[in-house]
């Protein structure tokens, strides 16, 4: 048995996850686990309590809160809205600190594959490509049993190309740039105020999250999966509602505990703007 199974047991025996302390950093991915996933992704809905409850979260825990998303962060902010909350979007090729301007890693050699999965998807008209900033998406999820035909055709695609790689998720490949994911993000976070020093926890649902999940591990701290399958995370809950509910309990509890809230930025606070960094 290796190591991602014995985490995965370890998930199941855990009763109950328990609530964010005050001392929590706390990064949460967006679909999937904030939001239940949908056929589309401009199709997701997001539960009106929610934007309540991450806006309470960020006051009680000074700002120490971030979305780390496949995203761009301006959908990020359009889903949320009125929240601009510390986010990485792209897998960690954009990046904004506190309410501030959004940083973006180089794409130059995506644009000339784009003619190319554009034709994939007239031959195939199930699956659909999606334009992100920095990154491009195929996602299969109309059409399950081509799977093998977008990932040799991405492996096509990607065989000249510089500075790119692929990413495989739930029903989707995306090809963004190379170097950075979820887990270099959450690290380039938590070497500043307001999550430095603070205990690190991290909720996917995802392949794509596994490196968020190893980095808060290295950093001492803790690993949620949204879900059940092999994993690095070390604690599981069933679903995003289930998730949501204790974002929820979270929240009230860290209001009884008193404290002077943190204003939540909005898009009349700009603030400071911030490279990302990998490791």
């Amino acid at each position: 048995m290796d190591a991602g199974q014995n985490d995965v047991l370890r998930c199941n025996a855990m009763p109950q996850l328990p609530l964010i302390e005050p001392n929590t950093a706390l990064f949460l991915d967006f679909d999937g686990t904030l939001a239940d996933l949908a056929p589309r992704p401009e199709l997701v809905q997001v539960e009106p309590e929610l934007v309540g409850t991450l806006h309470t979260l960020f006051e009680r825990l000074d700002g120490a809160l971030a979305v780390i998303s496949g995203r761009p962060i301006s959908e990020l902010d359009h889903f949320l809205q009125p929240l601009r909350l510390p986010a990485a979007g792209v897998h960690g090729a954009e990046f904004r600190t506190d309410g501030g301007m959004v940083s973006k890693a180089s794409a130059p050699g995506l644009e000339p594959l784009i003619p190319h999965l554009e034709a994939l998807v007239r031959a195939y008209p199930a699956l659909r490509l999606e334009r992100k900033s920095v990154a491009v998406a195929i996602h299969y999820r109309q059409a399950p049993e081509l799977a093998g035909v977008v990932d040799a055709a991405v492996t096509e695609v990607l065989r000249h190309a510089v500075g790119l790689e692929a990413l495989p998720g739930k029903m989707v490949v995306e090809i963004k740039p190379a170097g950075v994911d979820k887990g270099d993000a959450i690290a380039a976070f938590m070497k500043s105020a307001p999550f430095a020093e603070r205990v690190p926890l991290f909720a996917g649902d995802d392949l794509t999250d596994e490196p968020g999940f190893a980095a808060v591990r290295k950093l001492g701290g803790l690993g949620v999966l949204v879900g059940q399958r092999e994993t690095v995370a070390s604690v599981s809950v069933p679903g995003p509602a289930a998730l949501r509910s204790w974002l929820h309990r979270s929240a009230r509890a860290l209001e009884g505990a008193g404290g002077q809230p943190r204003a939540v930025p909005n898009e009349a606070e700009p603030g400071p703007a911030r490279r990302t960094t990998t490791s």
